[in-house]
Formats: C-alpha cells, structure tokens, sequence
C-alpha cells in the first residue's frame, strides 16, 4: 500500500470514532446519561483539579516504569530458566502457578502490604508483566531449530558464551508480539491500581467521577488512556525497529 493511501486511511480511522460519536449525540439524540456531548467532554479538562494533565504524568510514568523493568526482567529471567534446567525446574511450578492468577486479583494483597506507597504499584505492574515475557523467552529459546543446536554442539561453545550472541537476539526478534500484548496489561494494572490504592492519576480520576456521576470525566479519562496507549505501542515499535536491526520491520 503506497503510503499516502496509508496516511489516508489513518486519518480516516482517527475521525472515525468521533464522527460516530456526534451522529449519535445529534442525529439519534443520546441522553447525557448515557453519552456525553464531545464539548462538556473536553470542558471538564479546565475543570479538574489538580489539571487531568496531572494524572496523566503520574500515570504515564507508572507505566513507563513498569513496562521498562517488566520487560528487562522477564527477558532476563526467560533466558536464565533456559541456561538452568534445576533452577527452571524449581521455579516452574511456582511462576506458573502465579500466572494463573489474574494479575488484577492481586491487586488487594499489595495495598495490604504496601500501602499506598509507590513502591507496590511498580511491583504489580514489573511482575504482571514479567512473568509472561519471561515464559515467552524461555519458549523461543526452547523453540530452537534443530539445525542450531547440532550446530552449537559440533563446535562446543559453551552455551554461557552464546547468551549475548545468539539467546538475546533471538528473544529480541521473536518476542514483540509478547511485548505490545503486555503493553495492554499494564495499562489494565496501573489503573485498577490507582482505581483502588491512589490519590492522583487516571484511574483515580475515573474512580471519583464514577462517585460523582460525571459520565464527561470519565469519557476524557477514557480518551487519554487512548491517547496513551497508542503513543506507547507507537514508541515500542519504533524502540523495537532499532535494537532489533537485522530486521525490515518488528
């Protein structure tokens, strides 16, 4: 597809949401109660105190922190559970057992046990998504073609000297679906963090405009969250595109 045409086309799905979104309001006549007017909407950004712009850096931050560690440690440990098959051995039952537990689930334990303190709500978000980047690059190594591991074994290198030549790359190169996936999760963590245990950022915000019945401040927390998130998924890719060279696209 020519890029124009692609350009186009992004703009087109950009206005498409609030094109539908004014035909509703003006065209079916909508209660407020229901769907707010795009202007009461983007009118309560001068009205919230401290500025929405506020929330949104807390909540940015939160997630750009946690998706850093999360991502750096679950690479980490996937490739440390492929080079030691006793501690991979030890530690499976116990990480499997932690992923199945729905991430927002936790959420309670960590209040009880940090309070409102910063601390836990980057714990919750590094681990929920550290995990299961880590099994992710455990599997690829897992995965590898046979052609490699003869090849490996014909020149004995030893498999500690290939983790920077040939494990980390590899993991870079396979585990991007794994890493945008968890974009979204984190985004779920830090709000129900903040929806729960905090005094400022979105999820704060939405959870106080759901006590007031202020349907507009909740859509508007709900469109940075967009916002958000596709600047995030825009900044991995491009992240992506340059450590992981080799490749035309991620």
């Amino acid at each position: 597809m020519k890029p124009k045409i692609s350009h186009i086309i992004s703009f087109a799905g950009v206005i498409f949401i609030p094109l539908i979104w004014i035909f509703c309001k003006e065209v079916l006549s909508v209660s407020d109660r229901f769907l707010p007017s795009i202007g009461a909407t983007f009118s309560a950004i001068k009205d919230i105190e401290p500025n929405v712009f506020v929330h949104t850096a807390y909540t940015v931050s939160r997630l750009m922190v946690g998706m850093i560690l999360g991502v750096f440690i679950g690479i980490a440990l996937g490739i440390w559970l492929y080079y030691s098959t006793y501690i991979y051995s030890f530690l499976s039952p116990i990480i499997q057992s932690i992923r199945s537990i729905p991430p927002i689930a936790t959420v309670p334990f960590f209040l009880l046990w940090f309070g409102f303190a910063e601390f836990g709500r980057y714990l919750l978000i590094t681990l929920g998504i550290a995990l299961n980047i880590a099994i992710a690059a455990y599997q690829i190594l897992q995965n590898m073609p046979e052609k490699y591991k003869i090849l490996f074994k014909s020149f004995g290198i030893n498999p500690r000297k290939r983790v920077l030549t040939y494990s980390l790359p590899v993991v870079l190169e396979n585990i991007f679906p794994t890493v945008r996936f968890s974009l979204s999760t984190a985004i779920g963590l830090v709000i129900v963090s903040e929806l729960l245990g905090s005094q400022v950022g979105l999820g704060y915000l939405i959870q106080t405009s759901r006590s007031t019945f202020s349907l507009h401040v909740i859509f508007l927390a709900v469109i940075l969250l967009g916002i958000v998130n596709f600047i995030f998924d825009t900044l991995i890719r491009f992240i992506w595109k340059k450590i992981v060279y080799w490749q035309t696209k991620p």
